[in-house]
This record gives structure tokens, sequence and C-alpha cells, in this order.
């Protein structure tokens, strides 16, 4: 991918719109973005990648991406990109994205648009993704073309799947990964083979000698169908007639049974009916006053018996507190003499935290004891690290001081590196100028081969083309006059007598002119104006590739002019920089002394390292025992003061005591003393609760006492109401009676308690009256049908066994006849599957084959990782190449047994050590050594002509040697049709650089691109 042209507007710092043509760019090979901190450098990188994939590097779509990256000035953001892919097309990508006018951190979505210049007209595409076109992933694109900041490490510190996954997609190494389909396939043919054979096994039997026997059963079986249905549906028609009229017989034979039971029933319905109209006589009349009545009835009995219980329980009351009164009674002495148990009780207390105080001081004591021990013991341990850091202390400053200077080192070899470089510089310069003379020796044998003069071409040139001008506008003023007389001729033959002259008018033509024929002028004419214009174009062309040879020899002759100024400049440099060779003790053409003093100052420098970790040891250790001293007298002191502090309080407490004295408990044993006190306190605790209890139950039975009798009276005041009802309702029982058909109120209650269903008494009588009237129009009816008919069983009997014997008969034909059908479709069936079953089972069984051939091949996903670490160490060899010349042949790239990156040190004997291990500016070698050697592979792999490659960091990391170096291999880049492009702050880079892009930040009018 090359870009061509960018264009942004309202993103990040970027107000105004911007425009980068990167054509003069990439044509120079390489060049340099430059500018401050926060000016807008990395948003051209995030620019390019948000355009093409719509991903950034800072933001991701959770981050509120479109609003965070338009400009907070702007209302719109916009993203052109101009470039050309590896095949060589060219396309352009735009996306843009708006403000809400009504909520200023609502930014709606881009719109993103795809085009390809076909034909020189820009045509847009139905899919917007760019991965196809690019043939990269977006993480594949940072990693190869475009390297944000942050990133440039991010390959050689992949893991080894990832790692591998990127490989896959760089090299489509994904085509070697056939294990899986191979074993998918070889699974789904060995399933299917399986299925196939498990259903030829059920195959076995079929052939077509079987089939063609069940074709003959079948006929057979059908002519002896057709006989005995024939026979069937003769007795069937006869057996019906004799079942209609014995169906007749027997219906009319059930109708008059049940005719008579029902008017059997009659006079039992009658007296139902009567019975139902006296229980709703009663109902109505008496039902509910009874329910009234016997529930008075109950309610006076259960409040007599409520009254009854509620007198007792009074009565109950009443002597549990008088018995509760005498208990207080005995109580109330032993409770007034509670406070002055309560003091000794407290005496008791203060006596036991006596004896515990007392036990804890000779405890304390026996520890300081033990804390004096420890601290004396202490101070001896922290005089022998003393002295053992004085004597290490000794020894770092006599090996600091044999220590050859390191700044005088550091020095020493960036001479040996810049005189290095200036050598190398020296050498590349007179390669150049050798090849720049040859270029021009090439040029000036060119020239003479072509007879040129440099001081009389021009003239002659001149003289030349002058004398051919002449000759040929002679020539066209001869053909002039040929073509005027070719015209007078035809005008002449023309003419006639008495017609006008086209060019006078006359009518009268007395001396036509005799025309000639001047075709052979003509062609000879055309024939010498084509030679004259050849001869011109011929000296036209000649002049201008002169011309051109010229121009190149001036601009060769320019360069070889730089490049001898170049060396003159390096020779002054090369002399000025011997000049700067100011260490006696060592040679500016041998290095050895240098290397010697350097491999000295390593070993002081680990003898140091060595001893000031002993240092450290022995400082650790005295730190250690004199926090442990320190702690042990706060300790100490802190006994000190407890032991201080509780013979206090023993002072206090024995003040404190009132009626118990101290002496009396002071040689005795704490658990007589401690049961003493629990004793007299527990004395204490039951005679307080026991006269509270009593005085509560006292209390709560007077209570209840008075609510007792309360309940008393109103239960009597209901009885008495109770009763008053009882008493008005006997009275209208009486007037009822007198005005019914009962004559006492026994007879009521009997009538009820039958408690007939009158509803569904009411319906059966109805029903029963609708069926008895029914059944006597049928019977009549039905009487009348069999008047002329007669029913002989015996007849019945005798048809009806023949039928069912015909029945069964066909039954079994039909069902033989069916069965043989059957039978002989399955094996048709079955015979045409057995056949196209074989055939697949052929067919599988050569694939199975050839599959299990394939499979071992593929079998082991290490086929693809194998692939992958062909490529990784072919990557890793390419890499080297450059990063063993970054680090001067001292560090080396390899790929161990886990594919992972090692660094082999050479200064170590050639021991491998981690990558991480590495320092800044060294990481940043062997990325951008790996970033190259993979863009290259990239570069290969999509066959492109030329390749763009954009890092974003890492200059600031290295030394001016370093520098130079990385510098130079840059430049080679352009030789392999590589473009470069850097963004960095590093000001000696941007005077190297042929190229560059300056970005200034205007507070007004946002980053401004300048190109210098």
């Amino acid at each position: 991918m090359i870009p061509l042209k960018l264009t942004v507007e309202g993103i990040y710092s970027y107000q105004e719109r911007q425009t980068i043509d990167f054509t003069a760019l990439t044509d120079a090979g390489l060049f340099g973005i430059f500018g401050a901190v926060g000016s807008g450098k990395s948003s051209i990188l995030e620019a390019i990648t948000y355009a093409l994939y719509g991903e950034t590097e800072r933001l991701n779509a959770r981050d509120k991406r479109a609003y965070n990256m338009m400009n907070l000035k702007s209302n719109r953001s916009y993203i052109e990109l101009d470039f050309i892919n590896f095949e060589n097309r060219t396309f352009k990508v735009t996306r843009e994205f708006k403000r809400n006018s009504k909520n200023f951190e609502d930014v709606k979505s881009p719109t993103v648009v795809l085009y390809e210049n076909i034909n020189e007209q820009w045509v847009p595409l139905e899919s917007s993704n760019t991965q196809s076109i690019i043939g990269l992933s977006y993480e594949n694109f940072k990693r190869t073309i475009i390297i944000p900041q942050g990133q440039f490490k991010e390959f050689i510190e992949l893991g080894a799947k990832e790692r591998t996954d990127m490989m896959k997609e760089i090299f489509q190494l994904h085509r070697f990964d056939l294990q899986d389909k191979v074993a998918a396939l070889y699974k789904k043919n060995q399933s299917e083979l399986d299925q196939l054979n498990g259903q030829l096994m059920g195959f076995e039997e079929i052939n077509t000698e079987r089939i063609i026997a069940t074709r003959d059963k079948l006929n057979e079986e059908r002519e002896s169908f057709s006989k005995a249905q024939h026979t069937n549906k003769l007795l069937q028609e006869k057996f019906q007639a004799l079942k209609s009229v014995k169906e007749d017989f027997l219906e009319l034979s059930k109708m008059k049974a049940l005719f008579q039971q029902l008017t059997d029933q009659q006079a039992e319905k009658e007296a139902l009916r009567q019975r139902m109209i006296r229980f709703e006589e009663a109902h109505t009349n008496f039902f509910h006053i009874l329910q009234t009545q016997e529930k008075l009835n109950q309610e006076d009995a259960q409040e007599q018996s409520k009254l009854q219980l509620e007198e007792a329980k009074s009565v109950e009351l009443q002597q549990a507190i008088q018995q509760l009164s005498q208990q207080l009674q005995q109580v109330k002495p032993q409770y007034e003499r509670l406070p002055e148990r309560r003091i000794s009780e407290l005496d008791l207390e203060l006596i036991l935290q006596l004896i515990n105080f007392s036990t804890e001081i000779k405890g304390l004591k026996e520890s300081a004891q033990k804390g004096r021990d420890f601290v004396q013991k202490a101070k001896e341990q922290q005089l022998q690290c003393k002295n053992n850091i004085q004597e290490t202390e000794t020894l770092l400053l006599r090996l600091k001081q044999s220590k050859p200077s390191a700044n005088e080192l550091m020095e020493l070899g960036q001479w040996y590196t810049k005189q290095l470089a200036i050598q190398q510089q020296e050498t590349e310069l007179n390669h150049q100028l050798l090849e720049l003379k040859a270029s021009i020796i090439d040029l000036q044998v060119d020239l003479q081969s072509k007879n040129f003069d440099a001081t009389a071409f021009d003239s002659a040139y001149a003289a030349e083309l002058q004398e051919l001008e002449t000759r040929l506008n002679t020539l066209n003023d001869e053909k002039a006059h040929l073509l005027l007389q070719q015209k007078l001729t035809q005008f002449a033959e023309n003419l006639s007598a008495g017609s006008p002259c086209p060019l006078c008018g006359a009518l009268e033509h007395p001396a036509i002119a005799e025309g000639m024929d001047i075709t052979q002028e003509l062609t000879e004419n055309q024939r010498a104006t084509a030679e004259i214009n050849a001869r011109i174009k011929s000296k036209v062309d000649q002049k201008f590739e002169i011309e051109k040879l010229l121009l190149r020899l001036q601009s060769l002759q320019v360069q070889q002019n730089d490049v001898t100024s170049k060396i003159q400049a390096n020779k002054s440099q090369k002399s000025a920089h011997l000049l700067q060779f100011t260490w006696p003790a060592y040679s500016s053409t041998d290095e050895s002394i240098y290397t010697q003093k350097k491999q000295e100052l390593s070993n002081i420098e680990a003898q140091i390292v060595a001893t000031e970790q002993i240092a450290t040891t022995h400082q650790t250790a005295l730190t250690d025992i004199e926090s442990k001293l320190e702690r042990a007298n706060i300790k100490l002191s802190g006994l000190e003061i407890e032991e201080a502090q509780k013979q206090t309080q023993i002072n206090q407490n024995i003040g404190h005591l009132k009626h118990l004295n101290w002496a009396d408990y002071q040689s005795g044993e704490r658990a007589t003393v401690e049961n003493e006190y629990h004793t007299l306190k527990a004395e204490n605790l039951r005679i307080e609760q026991d006269y509270n209890t009593l005085t509560d139950r006292l209390n709560k039975l007077n209570s209840q006492f008075a609510a007792q009798n309360s309940l008393v009276q109103s239960i009597q005041e209901r009885i008495i109401n109770i009763r008053s009802e009882i008493l008005h309702i006997n009275t209208t029982i009486e007037q009822l009676l007198q005005a019914s058909v009962f004559n006492a109120i026994d007879q009521v209650k009997e009538t009820l308690a039958e408690n007939l269903p009158v509803q569904k008494i009411r319906a059966e009588l109805e029903q029963f009256q609708i069926q008895f009237e029914t059944l006597k129009a049928q019977i009549m009816q039905l009487d009348k049908k069999l008047a002329d008919k007669v029913y002989d069983e015996a007849v019945f009997i005798q048809q009806e066994a023949a039928l069912e014997e015909s029945s069964h008969h066909l039954k079994i034909m039909t069902e033989n006849v069916a069965k043989c059908e059957q039978e002989l479709n399955q094996l048709e069936t079955a015979y045409e599957k057995k056949e196209t079953l074989l055939q697949q089972q052929m067919q599988l069984n050569l694939r199975n084959d050839n599959l299990k051939q394939l499979f071992n091949l593929f079998k082991g996903a290490g086929f693809v990782q194998y692939v992958s670490s062909i490529y990784l160490r072919q990557l890793c060899d390419h890499a080297n190449i450059r990063f063993h010349r970054m680090t001067r042949n001292q560090l080396s790239l390899q790929i161990n047994e886990n594919n992972e990156f090692e660094i082999i040190d050479y200064l170590n004997e050639g021991k491998s050590r981690s990558v991480k291990t590495l320092s800044g500016g060294q990481a940043f070698q062997v990325s951008l050594s790996l970033a190259l050697a993979l863009a290259e592979s990239v570069q290969s792999n999509t066959k492109a002509a030329k390749n763009f490659f954009f890092i974003d960091e890492g200059f600031g990391t290295q030394d001016i040697a370093s520098v130079n170096i990385v510098f130079e291999t840059l430049l080679d880049l352009h030789k392999e049709n590589r473009i470069v492009g850097i963004i960095s702050h590093v000001e000696e880079l941007k005077e190297r650089i042929p190229i560059s892009l300056s970005i200034e930040k205007d507070e007004e009018h946002g980053s401004q691109i300048f190109i210098n």
C-alpha cells in the first residue's frame, strides 16, 4: 500500500482542512514528519488507519471514538485517503461524521465510501472493506506497514500462538493446515461406510429368485380372493334382511316390558307427588323459624356453661392472689437488706482484682528480666555488624579507586565509533565517485559516437535546419503553382461555346489553352517534401537526444563535484577527528588497549556489584538487629510502665474496700475468694429476682381478677336477652300451627326431616309422564309394522353362522393377498436399494483408502507449525543482516525450540538470553530489523513493485553512532524500492532527511502542515 494523498479536517488538533501530497515524499524514498509534542504528528498515522480500517490505536468504539476524535471547535470531521494497492490499482476512501446540532456530545456514526479509479473515473464500490484490497488485517497492517507509537516491539513480544496466526495470514500458511479438513472428510466417509455396511447386512437374503416366487404366489392368492368375495356378498345380503326383522321384534318386546314397568309405577309416583306438596308447605312456613328457635336454645346452653366456667376461674384467681401475697411477705425482709449485701459483693470483686494484679506484676518482672538479657545480646551483634560494614566499605573504596575512568572509556568508544563511521563514509564516497566518473566517461563516449562538437554544434544545427526549411518553402511554392496549373487545365477542359467562363464570365472562348499532365511533377514534389520533413524531424530528434545527454552529463558532473566536496569535507573531518584523540595511554589505530581496559572496567564493576551486595546484606542485618533492639527497648519500657500502673491500681482498690479487709484475703487462694464472690453474687441476684417476680405476678393477677368479674357480669346479661327471644318465637310457632294442616310441631319437624329434593322430584315426575305417553305411541306404531311378518330364530342363527364363516375365510384371503403384495413391494424396493448401496459401498471404499493416505500425510498440527518455523527462521536470518550492523556484530537474533525469539550475546561467549533483557535502544534496533524483514516478506508475497513503511517512535533511544547506522539503513531501503516515513523529534534526523513535513499548532486555526 502506497499513499498518494491524505486530506484531514476537524480531526484531533486539525481544525481546518489540511492536505498532504505524498507523491513528492514517496519519490524521495525517505521522508520525515516533525513537530512539537501534541502538534498532531501521530494523528496523521491514525487518520490513515482509521480511513482504511475504521480503527485507531488510541481509541476504540467504547471510548466514544467519534466524539473524542473530532476537534472541539469543529462540527464536522472528514478524512480522505488516495492510495495504490499491491496490484497497482488506485483507490480512494472517505470517512465523514458530524456533530448533532442540538447535543454537543452526540456525534453521529461515520459514513464511509470506497472508490476505485477506473478509466480516470472514481467509481464507488459496494463494500467498504479494504482488508482484501490491501491484503492485510488491521493488526498485521500495524506490524508491517504503519507502526503506531507504543506498538513497535509488539511483534517481538507476541506469544507463539499469536505469532503463528500472524504468519499464517501474511504468508497464507492456512493452505498447509489440511489435517482438520482431511480428518473431517475421513471421519465422515468412514461413518458413511460403516452406516452403509450396517444397512447392507439387512439385504443378504434379497435376490431375484425370491422376488419371482413371491410374485407367483401373489397371483394365486388373488384368484382365491375373488371367488370368496363373490360368495360372501350373497350371504351378506340375505343375512341383512333377516337381521332387520329380528331387530324389530326384539325392539317391540323391550318396549312392551318397559311400558308394563311404567304402568306399575303410577301409584308410587302419585304418592311421591303428595309427599312433595306437604314438604313444600312445612318448609315454607316453619323451616326458618324452627332454625332460629334451635339456634337460640343452643346459645342459651352455651352461655350457661360459659358462665359456670368463668365463675370457677374467678374463684381460682382470688385464691392465687392470697397465696402470692403470703410469699411476698416472706421475701421482703431479705430484699430490704440487699444494699448491704451488694457492698460486700463489690469488696469481693475488688479483692479478686487485687489478686490478679499481684499475679500480673510477678509475670511482668520475669518478662522484664528476659528483655534486659535480649537487649544485651543484641547490642553485641550490632557492634559486630558495624565492624563488618566498615571492612566492606573499605574494600569497596579500594575497588572504585582502581577502576578505569568510565567517562574516558565512553568518550574513547564514541571516538572509535565516529572514526569507523568516517572511514565507512569515505569508502562509500570514493565508490560513488568512481561510479560517477564511469558514468560520465560512458556519456562522453556516447556523445563522441554521435560526432558531437560542442563549439560548432549549435551553429551547424541552425544553418542546416535553415537550409532544409528554405528548401521546404521552395517545394511548397512549387506545389502551389502545380496545383494552380492543374485547376486551370480542368477549367479549360470544361469550357464550351455559349457557357460562361467560371473565371471571367465570358461567353466566347476564342483561344482555349491546351492543358498538360502534371501528375508526375506533383508526385515528385510530395516525395521531396516528405524527405525534407523527415530530415528536419531527424535533426530535431538528434538535437533533443544530445541535449538530454548533455543535461544528464551536467547532472552527473554536479553530483561528481558534490561527492568530491564531500570527500574533501570527509578528509577534513577525518583530520579534525584525529586531532581530537587526546588519550596518550591509547592508540588511535589499535583498539586492543581500549578493549582490554573496557574488560578490566567490566570485571571491576562486577566485583563492585558483588561487594555492594555484601555491604547491602550486612546493612540489612544491621538494620534488622537495630529494629529488633528498638522494639525490645520499647517493649521493656512498656513492661516497666505496666508494672507501675498495676501497683497504682492495687493501691486504689485497697482504698475502695468498705466492709472487708485486704489483709484477711492477701495470703488466701484465688479460687476460694472467687467461689465466695460468685456465691454471694448469685444469692443477691436470686433475692432480687424472687422479689421482682412475685411483685409482677401479684399485679398481673389483680388485673386478671378485675377483668374476670367484668366478663361474668356480661355473660349473665346475655343469658337474660336470649331467653326473652326464645319466649317470643314459641308464641309465633303456636300461631302458625293453628293456620296450617299440621296438628302439632312434631309433625312439622318429622316432615322437614325428610329433606326431600323438590326440584329433582318435580323433574322426575314430569319425565315419567313424558316417557309413559311416548312409549305407548311407539308400541302402537311397531305393532302395525309387524302385522304380516314372522321371525324364525333357528334360520337366523344358521344364516349368521354361514356369514361369519364366509367373512372369516374372506378376511384370511384378504390378509394373504395384502401380505403377498407387501412382501413383493418390500423385496423389489429392497433389491433396488441393495443395488444402489453396493455402488455407494464401492465408491466409499475407494475414497476411504485415498483419505486414509492423506490423513497420514497431514496428521498432527505440527505441519503448519513446521512451515511457520521455516518462514520465521528465514525472517530472522533477513533481520540479522541489519541487526548485526546496528549492534556492530555484538548481538544476533535466533529462534529457539519453542519458536520464541532469543538474543545471542557475542560479548558473553555467544550465550543466549531473552529479548526482554535488551535495553530500550537495542529493543528498537531488533524491532526495526524484524519489521523491515517482515515488510520485505510481505512485499515479496504480494509481488508489489514498491511498498510503504512508516514508524512513529524509537530514535530518541539511540546514541549518535546508532542513529547514524539506523539512518544509513533507512537510506539503503530506497535502493530496494522501499518508501520509508518516520515521525521523530530528533533534530539531527530533520537536518539529514532530504524532504520532510513540519507540523505547527496554532491556537486559533489548529495544526498546520508545511513541506520542507
